[in-house]
């Protein structure tokens, strides 16, 4: 009937109806299907009432707070134990007494026999180990290269990245004149920002650093090319980047410096009052004033002629009591030191430890569970350690290592065909593998046997168990090996002979 007489009417209706409809089923499927709208893009949920929605850019993320940053995680360092500890490890399973080279020159590139190889090998080796071993590699005459290792590890943990410049100085007594010259990280600074230019590194186009700007004592600014004319590398930059475009590194303590914080806050606290509990502590109470001199247990009272109203007290021994008419003693119960201290500590331990890769086991040296469970955490921390200590070497070990073949070759100090004319056969010279201090065992037994059945498997390698069980190089225990076989049956012969004339 109603269509009869309003038939637009009537159609409206049924359209309402059937867009009332349509919305009932989409909220029906929304209650069980969610998207990010719905979730972690929400716009209304309370959880995001003070979420900040915005997308710094990488200069603003990693170049405005720079220095901010490096100042408190230097702060953290010096201390905070725990952050301490971090940063300890780090530096010493990945660098310990020294990542070492090896030469491994590809033979089948330079197309010589494997002899020929080996004798190039041994003398690139030789010459290294003067120079690496030695002060000469320092401008500083105090370190040698391995000592300059753990330095630059460390730099680059505390302050998040660590510049070095690589001079050549010609000095009396020395033979080599490749140096190794460190540069304070926050002296990386420009006068003015640019498109190219901003928080002392300057870009290319391609995103390329292309030189550095240092501010000195004089506050005169210097610009240092990455590569000089020739190719040659003048500085190195060691940091980690996390995001496109970055310029500068952030420290490893970046994300849990509020939290260290906290817990250096909250530890002091808790010395304090276990040390306030340890003594006996008695206070007064009174509802007049009684400006009298009492001693009481081992706290005296006395009156401050300076301010009559004010009462100091001290620690005494064997005093007698005397109380005024409305005065009596109540003895402070701090409550520590706290039960609960320990655990909470364990839980905080365990979220710094997770942020910045190392289980809590390690991160405190409490290996209190099974052997199992202490050998996993090791297991993960270690992965860690080797890319951290694989990106060293990409980054400072192997590009020092090239130059100091530059050096060695353009002075003649040793003669490799074809390094300057092919650059081909110059990265076939360069090649080398890099050994660092093996992890260590729980139970060097079960190891053992783990690592000699993989290689009777054809799962592993001789070389490459020697480096994971004591950072050894196969080669080198195999040559030793030799040399002791032979002096034991020399011994051997002679103590028989010896029985034959006895």
């Amino acid at each position: 009937m109603l269509e009869k007489i309003f038939p637009n009417y009537a159609l409206k209706r049924r359209e309402a109806q059937f867009k009332i409809k349509e919305l009932k089923a989409r909220e029906k499927l929304a209650d069980s299907i969610l998207n990010y709208e719905q979730t972690g893009a929400s716009q209304s949920k309370i959880a995001f009432r003070n979420s900040y929605d915005y997308i710094n850019t990488v200069d603003e993320d990693t170049g405005d707070t720079k220095e901010v940053l490096t100042a408190r995680s230097i702060q953290l360092f010096q201390g905070n134990s725990v952050a301490r500890a971090a940063i300890e490890k780090v530096r010493t399973n990945v660098v310990g007494r020294g990542i070492k080279p090896k030469a491994r020159i590809n033979a089948k590139i330079l197309e010589i026999n494997d002899s020929e190889a080996e004798e190039i090998q041994n003398k690139i080796q030789i010459l290294w180990d003067w120079w690496a071993e030695s002060t000469e590699c320092d401008i500083t005459r105090i370190h040698n290269f391995y000592q300059l290792q753990s330095l630059a590890m460390m730099t680059y943990l505390v302050e998040g990245e660590c510049f070095a410049l690589l001079p050549y100085r010609e000095r009396k007594g020395e033979i080599f004149q490749t140096k190794i010259k460190f540069i304070d990280g926050a002296r990386c600074q420009n006068q003015a920002n640019t498109e190219y230019l901003k928080y002392g590194v300057e870009f290319n186009d391609d995103q390329e650093p292309v030189a550095y700007h240092f501010k000195n004592t004089k506050n005169e600014y210097k610009r240092i090319p990455t590569f000089s004319a020739t190719g040659r590398r003048n500085i190195i930059h060691i940091f980690e980047k996390e995001r496109v475009g970055q310029r500068r590194g952030v420290p490893l303590l970046a994300p849990v410096i509020e939290t260290l914080l906290q817990i250096t806050r909250y530890t002091h606290a808790e010395l304090m009052n276990a040390v306030i509990s340890s003594l006996f502590t008695v206070f007064i109470t009174s509802d007049k004033d009684t400006p009298t001199s009492n001693k009481i247990g081992g706290l005296s009272t006395t009156t401050n002629p300076r301010n009559p109203d004010e009462k100091e007290l001290s620690l005494g021994s064997g005093n007698l009591l005397r109380l005024q008419p409305g005065e009596k003693l109540e003895f402070a119960n701090p409550g520590r030191p706290n039960n609960g201290f320990e655990v909470f500590m364990n839980v905080i331990c365990k979220h710094v430890g997770a942020a910045l890769g190392i289980p809590h086991e390690v991160l405190l040296s409490s290996f209190n569970a099974s052997y199992s469970a202490s050998r996993a955490s090791l297991l993960e921390v270690w992965k860690m350690y080797n890319m951290r200590r694989s990106w060293l070497v990409a980054s400072f070990c192997q590009p020092i290592y090239e130059t100091f073949l530059d050096e060695i070759v353009d002075r003649g100090l040793i003669e490799l065909k074809g390094y300057r004319e092919n650059a081909l056969k110059r990265k076939a010279y360069t090649r080398a593998e890099w050994y660092g201090q093996s992890q260590g065992q729980l139970d060097p037994l079960k190891e053992v046997r783990a690592a000699r059945e993989k290689i009777e498997a054809g799962l592993s390698t001789v070389s490459r168990e020697s480096i994971e069980l004591n950072g050894s190089d196969s080669s080198d225990n195999f040559e030793q090996r030799k040399i002791e076989i032979k002096k034991q049956n020399e011994l051997n012969k002679l103590v028989k002979e010896g029985r034959k004339d006895g």
